[in-house]
């Protein structure tokens, strides 16, 4: 059956289905993945949120994420005339997810995961922009369409740092210019080199090294080796 992005939204029982199909080690980093889709569209993300990215890709601070929690609800109560509203209750599910994955006592609600697909697609819903609710349909359904790495989690998390450099070569590298307008897949072909360069734990200086040579010899564009070496920056915290 073929789950459409009507049925995520307004069925809570695909939603729980969803995330129960998510081994535990991954879920922060499926929903952290879920909520940053939406960072490239709001302008004033508050600090509370941000601290929260450091959190969700190390394990060893899950158990950081009830405090983390508090403080974004704390900025919601203090603003409550923040625009974005739902992304700050998507926010607060990421960071419930997280703790709750950390295996401490006093966790949150445990269906707190399911309301993420629903919501994030909602929320999509509000910026109008079809690029935007597909992207977050792919991530949400991930797992679905990926069986294979629910059993292996080194295997998952492989995948999905795999997901997460294609989308910074995507949306951050982009030397042509093109992700508003291009196909997808136009830098996938460079993603498994990367992706080993990241595994290996190979400089920033390295990878921008790399970076840069694809841009001059393989594309032909100019290259910039300033914006290699922020991307390099970005592509070893996701380590």
């Amino acid at each position: 059956m073929t789950v459409t992005r009507y049925d995520i939204k307004t069925d809570i029982k695909i939603g729980q289905q969803i995330f129960e199909n998510l081994p535990n080690g991954i879920r922060p980093i499926w929903a952290g993945m879920v909520l940053s889709c939406f960072d490239r569209y709001i302008k004033d993300i508050p600090i509370s949120v941000h601290e929260l990215y450091p959190i969700i890709n190390d394990n060893e601070k899950w158990k950081e994420a009830h405090e983390q929690f508090t403080k974004i609800s704390v900025f919601w109560h203090e603003n409550e005339n923040y625009e974005h509203d739902h992304y700050l209750r998507l926010a607060e599910l990421v960071a419930k997810v997280t703790y709750n994955s950390s295996g401490r006592p006093a966790p949150f609600d445990s269906d707190s995961g399911y309301y993420i697909p629903g919501l994030a697609l909602n929320l999509a819903e509000i910026f109008d922009d079809y690029r935007l609710k597909e992207e977050v349909k792919s991530v949400i359904l991930l797992f679905n369409r990926h069986k294979k790495f629910r059993k292996n989690l080194a295997t998952a998390k492989d995948f999905l740092l795999y997901k997460k450099i294609d989308d910074i070569l995507w949306f951050d590298w982009d030397p042509i210019g093109i992700n508003e307008i291009a196909p997808r897949d136009e830098y996938q072909a460079y993603i498994p080199e990367i992706f080993r360069l990241v595994k290996v734990k190979a400089d920033k200086q390295e990878i921008a090294d790399r970076l840069y040579k694809l841009e001059c010899e393989n594309i032909g564009v100019i290259g910039t080796m300033e914006k290699c070496l922020a991307i390099a920056d970005k592509l070893l915290n996701l380590q």
